[in-house]
């Protein structure tokens, strides 16, 4: 076995992010979080992976892609999924409902169904469901039976009930939408008077309980799920009527398709259409409740799915809500740390930052350090009259977005704006369209279709003018311009004037507007024009130095691997003798470690409390090594159907910090996996006598001394 299946792969790296919920050593709330995270990312993945395999499968293919399928049919394919996925949904009820839910309890934080609560709480309760949620509530009733299923939004949590009907026919289907409001409701003990304090905002507390125990801990919190309300008063809707049946249920509907962006048309009139078909797309998946037999048989046959479509649980639905439950106030000993976002010591605390940027390079690792330097930029550039015009490429961003506001601020202040806003950003669609509206608005010059391709780039040009003239500044990075994520993803960026670099920019800038220009970048790499290629020259450059006895090795980091072309490489590679040490957060199609064929290809894959998406490259080069960043992973859809960036790391400072970042990455023996020869993970522990180390944890403390904190 050469290879493994992508799909396959990506259940795999969810399982490795489902082991950290499931481990004692990590603070409870923690473990909650990754509960949500794993349950987020089944819902995509079956509204676009698994839909387009069943797309396929209907229409007779053999499989998605014969270089990516692993040499399954779509048939056998699914069926696996079905398997794989089934395990991680057990394994992820099973730890919430018998380890973490109750451990909540124990330590004051407590889940309750409205049955369960008191005769007073109650009241409140229905106090509370007759005044903010029964008046905004609009239940649909069974009679077409197509609007009633087309009237069920993607993802949206439902309650469901069958009505008794007294001529005797077939129940009633009702289903009512959960509302968009906030989910929990949160109940205080009674007191001793037997009255509830209650309040549906987490209430304040910053006492931690004794010594001696959680029962003596009296500031409890206990909650309720407002869809679990809704199923408990759900009678009131629908008077004269006997419930039969109820559930709580969610669908996956499919969002594979994609604008055709060679259409005549126009490309956002498209888009529009192609959002509004995904609103009545084919159901892929339904999870529920599973009180009701006659319920779940009724809703099965509503969406037209087989017994192997939907999921039942225990458990409440809509797992990645309960986020929000880990960001309860206080209870500080059930979550991690707080780790300060530190300041960049090559910055000044106030002014601009142009004297700093033009001194050398300057790299940048959010979330350890805080990302206020490149919205300083940003916001920096806006404001000073020496500032020309500001160019930039955005794939997605905040839902706020202060980005978007300074460049706004800069085209009201007379400067030049041009933006590339990526409209095929899948589930950033309508986002990204409104704020291509908002720019154009305010006279900033957006382009938004680049025909089939996605802008996945990150780059920001300014031009300012200065004594000794004209001057750039560049900032390139591995992550979004996204000040939300950027205090959770991992993320390297650089800033320079390096000229090189600046040219470079003016030339991808200008192809992105689609203005001819004969020459083609030297320094930033480009897809999908040369970084397939040069990726590939550069595993077969290392082969030739393995071959002359000379330094020879690889190592890389990145989200994905899965580009067939590149992994047949890595593979002769290993043959002729390069080291190579991947660290590969999410899907790996590589199997090292097989006799004669991967030999010393060493991977690792590392899940922590921030998600790894930085893509960081080395090549050893015969003794003369070579750094470079990227916002690309070696997938086809990056390296062929994508515009990406790969660009170089050339100060010797830079390069010195990218070494000892690697260093710790693949010593890591707590958050570390490392696969094996047959394709599956292994946790790494310390070995004896070794100390523990957990690469972000280092990092932290690591830049922590920088700052001088």
């Amino acid at each position: 076995m050469d290879y493994l299946n992508r799909e396959l792969s990506w259940i795999d790296f969810n399982a490795r992010v489902l082991a950290e919920a499931c481990s004692s050593s990590v603070p409870l709330l923690e473990r909650l979080k990754f509960i949500g995270i794993v349950s987020s990312n089944f819902d995509e993945f079956f509204m676009v992976r698994v839909a387009g395999l069943q797309e396929l499968y209907k229409s007779g293919h053999p499989s998605d892609n014969s270089n990516e399928s692993g040499g399954l049919s779509a048939e056998t394919l699914l069926g696996a999924i079905v398997q794989k996925t089934r395990v991680l949904f057990d394994i992820q009820e099973t730890v919430l409902n018998t380890e973490i839910l109750p451990q909540l309890k124990e330590n004051g934080l407590i889940y309750r169904k409205p049955e369960e609560c008191s005769e007073a709480q109650r009241l409140f309760l229905k106090d509370y469901f007759d005044r903010r949620l029964y008046p905004i509530i609009e239940p649909q009733l069974s009679g077409d039976e197509q609007s009633l299923a087309d009237s069920v939004a993607n993802v949206q949590l439902h309650v469901g009930f069958l009505l008794a009907d007294n001529a005797g026919a077939q129940d009633r289907l009702a289903i009512v939408p959960v509302p968009d409001f906030p989910r929990f409701v949160f109940l205080s003990p009674d007191d001793e008077a037997g009255q509830p304090k209650t309040k549906a905002e987490p209430p304040e507390r910053d006492a931690e309980p004794p010594a001696h125990g959680a029962d003596s801990f009296v500031n409890k919190a206990e909650f309720v799920l407002i869809d679990e309300l809704i199923r408990y008063f759900g009678g009131t809707f629908f008077p004269g009527s006997r419930i039969t049946g109820t559930g709580i249920f969610k669908i996956n509907r499919s969002a594979s398709m994609t604008v055709d962006d060679s259409s005549d048309d126009g490309f956002i009139e498209a888009l529009e259409e192609i959002l509004i078909r995904r609103r009545y797309s084919f159901v892929v998946r339904m999870t529920s409740t599973h009180e009701s037999p006659a319920f779940i048989k009724r809703m099965s046959d509503l969406f037209q799915l087989g017994e192997k479509d939907v999921y039942l649980s225990d458990a409440p639905i809509g797992l990645s809500s309960f986020a929000k439950i880990a960001d309860t106030d206080g209870f500080k000993r059930l979550r991690n740390e707080k780790w300060k976002h530190f300041a960049h010591p090559a910055f000044p605390a106030e002014g601009s930052l142009w004297d700093s940027i033009k001194a050398r390079d300057i790299m940048l690792y959010v979330p350890y350090q805080s990302y206020k330097p490149v919205m300083r930029l940003l916001s920096g550039a806006a404001e000073d009259p020496a500032v020309t015009s500001i160019r930039m490429t955005l794939y997605r961003t905040s839902k706020s977005s202060p980005v978007v506001r300074a460049l706004v601020d800069a085209a009201k202040r007379g400067k030049k704006v041009t933006v590339f806003v990526e409209l095929k950003a899948r589930f950033d669609e309508e986002r990204n369209l409104g704020w291509v509206k908002r720019l154009q608005k305010h006279g900033v010059r957006v382009v938004y279709d680049l025909p089939h391709l996605k802008v996945h780039a990150k780059l920001l040009l300014i031009m300012r003018n200065e004594e000794q003239g004209e001057q750039g500044y560049v900032h390139l990075s591995t992550g979004n311009y996204n000040d939300t994520t950027a205090r959770l993803y991992a993320d390297i960026s650089l800033f320079t004037v390096n000229p090189r670099i600046i040219a470079d920019a003016h030339i991808i800038f200008s192809r992105l507007c689609r203005k001819y220009t004969p020459e083609n970048p030297r320094y930033i790499i480009t897809a999908p024009e040369m970084l397939k290629r040069t990726l590939l020259e550069y595993i077969e450059r290392e082969i030739g130095f393995a071959r002359q006895h000379k330094p020879a090795r690889i190592v890389a980091k990145m989200n994905s691997l899965s580009h067939p072309e590149l992994i047949a490489a890595l593979y002769k590679a290993s043959q002729a003798g390069v080291r190579i040490d991947l660290n590969v957060r999410g899907i790996c199609m590589l199997i090292p470690g097989q006799r004669g064929i991967s030999e010393r290809i060493r991977v690792i894959s590392i899940i922590d409390r921030y998600l790894e998406h930085s893509r960081i490259f080395y090549f050893e080069n015969g003794g003369n090594p070579e750094w470079y960043l990227s916002s690309a992973d070696w997938m086809p859809r990056n390296l062929e159907r994508r515009v990406e960036l790969l660009f170089p790391v050339l100060d010797k400072q830079n390069k010195a910090l990218l070494e000892y970042f690697f260093s710790v990455y693949f010593a890591d023996n707590v958050k570390a996996f490392e696969m094996l020869p047959d394709g599956s993970w292994r946790r790494q522990t310390p070995q004896e006598g070794q100390p523990p180390i957990r690469a972000q944890e280092t990092f932290h403390r690591f830049f922590e001394q920088q700052a001088g904190e």
